[in-house]
């Protein structure tokens, strides 16, 4: 696994979050921010073909390669966030890019996460404008994504909130998804990216 702020890797099967080398970094609210690789090479390659051809088979790949290196249901890592119901929220896609490609493709690998995990899924996250970010600079990313989401479902204090992305990038969308749902009185927020772009790509 990879921590997306610190750029560093770390061992699967962790059972304590203090044994996370990403221990030390400001995760913005987060409780823990998990991903499961690099941009590049075959992940690179399945995140794009399954964002921009639609290849709804690579969807199901990408959930099972989150469900493997997410900490399993038993282990400490949920407990000490409480004995509470779990729900992953994806980030929402751009409408335009659902209608161009017939396929909302971050919905698509949350629920099937949720049905193998036994969670919900729930579309809590609206946007709010329709900006891209692709090729978009640093700055200007963090200034889009603070317009980009809003809430418009039930936001319950006590369940846990599993924030699902593609790409981490800069972060910024993430972040700016994980503020809009703290505002809302989430109180225990879970990031979960497939894929973290290295440093020469922001």
């Amino acid at each position: 696994m990879i921590c997306p702020v610190c750029k560093q890797e770390f061992e699967r099967g962790l059972n304590d979050m203090e044994n996370m080398s990403c221990s030390e970094c400001d995760l913005g609210g987060f409780t823990a921010i998990f991903a499961a690789g690099w941009r590049d090479g075959v992940l690179k390659k399945m995140v794009e073909e399954y964002k921009y051809q639609a290849i709804w088979a690579l969807g199901d790949v990408l959930a099972e390669v989150l469900e493997e290196m997410l900490p399993s249901k038993d282990e400490i890592f949920w407990r000490d966030l409480g004995q509470c119901e779990v729900v992953i929220v994806p980030l929402p896609t751009i409408g335009r890019h659902v209608r161009e490609r017939g396929l909302d493709h971050t919905f698509r690998m949350a629920h099937k996460l949720a049905k193998w995990r036994g969670w919900k899924c729930e579309r809590i996250l609206s946007r709010a404008a329709d900006t891209v970010q692709v090729g978009a600079k640093a700055a200007d990313r963090e200034e889009q994504a603070r317009k980009a989401y809003e809430v418009y479902g039930k936001v319950d204090a006590e369940r846990i909130y599993v924030l699902l992305d593609d790409v981490w990038t800069t972060g910024a969308s993430m972040r700016a998804a994980a503020e809009m749902m703290r505002l809302a009185g989430a109180k225990r927020l879970v990031g979960l990216v497939v894929a973290v772009g290295k440093a020469r790509e922001i």
